[in-house]
């Protein structure tokens, strides 16, 4: 069981949020309970790294020259992983009380148009340069 007193201010402020878009969120056995809690998991750690952004010089020297700070990409990605959890909760819409439609991740696809068995442009190309 997850205490929800273990949420820093962002968090709590956020699971408030979510509930009260979804009360099924406060469910113990809500198989999005889990994906919520991690949302305002991820909400404090955005926050702290934000705050550990604000008195970090942006660029530092590399190896190969001057590099963003790697705080700064991590919050960049902290912050894409809490969109992607929220979006997942398909929360409904506050004004029509719709959820958005579910969608597949999308994974490797086919070229439009492709067939079995056909041969594309880029394997033709590899064949002639001799890696195929």
């Amino acid at each position: 069981m997850i205490d929800l007193d273990s949420l820093g201010p962002r968090g709590a402020r956020l699971w408030a949020s979510l509930v009260a878009r979804d009360e099924s969120l406060k469910g113990e056995d809500a198989p999005a309970r889990e994906v919520a809690l991690t949302a305002c998991r991820t909400a404090d750690r955005v926050e702290r790294l934000e705050e550990l952004a604000e008195v970090t010089e942006p660029v530092v020297e590399g190896r190969t020259g001057p590099v963003i700070h790697p705080v700064f990409a991590e919050v960049r990605q902290q912050a894409a992983l809490l969109a992607r959890l929220v979006a997942a909760l398909r929360l409904p819409d506050e004004e029509s009380g719709k959820r958005p439609q579910r969608r597949q991740l999308r994974g490797v696809q086919q070229p439009t148009g492709s067939t079995p068995g056909t041969v594309s442009s880029l394997e033709r190309a590899r064949k002639a340069a001799g890696r195929g």
